[in-house]
């Protein structure tokens, strides 16, 4: 895929949630994380916490395309946030690019795996 095509595949930043079992939910994020819109990511990661109380919060960052330092930050602050709150957070299946900015930073290991603290493990077939 060009990087031309990429835009015409995934223009804009979309962000939505779906259950999954043992009150858990799956955060998919879509296009570019940035500066820009990066309070939408963190509402959406928030509230999934704080207010619906998931035990487990999935963020699959598949369809990311790019992901600027407030982003991973988010992300960052997202992941304690949850652990403070007897929840746990991480990604799934970054795409190349996120997979390498998290690599090259030592986080991918850190937030894409879970804590085992919230007791809820993910789908055998995700």
């Amino acid at each position: 895929m060009s990087p031309a095509d990429r835009f015409a595949v995934f223009p804009e930043f979309n962000v939505t949630v779906e259950p999954l079992p043992g009150q858990a939910l799956r955060v998919r994020v879509a296009g570019e994380v940035t500066m820009e819109n990066v309070s939408e990511l963190r509402t959406v990661l928030f509230r999934a916490i704080d207010d619906v109380r998931a035990k487990a919060v999935e963020v699959d960052l598949s369809l990311v395309t790019f992901i600027d330092s407030t982003g991973i930050g988010k992300l960052v602050s997202a992941r304690a946030h949850a652990i403070t709150n007897n929840s746990d957070l991480w990604i799934v299946n970054p795409s190349p690019g996120v997979r390498r900015v998290l690599s090259l930073l030592g986080l991918l290991e850190i937030l894409s795996t879970p804590t085992g603290n919230s007791g809820w493990a993910p789908p055998k077939s995700a």
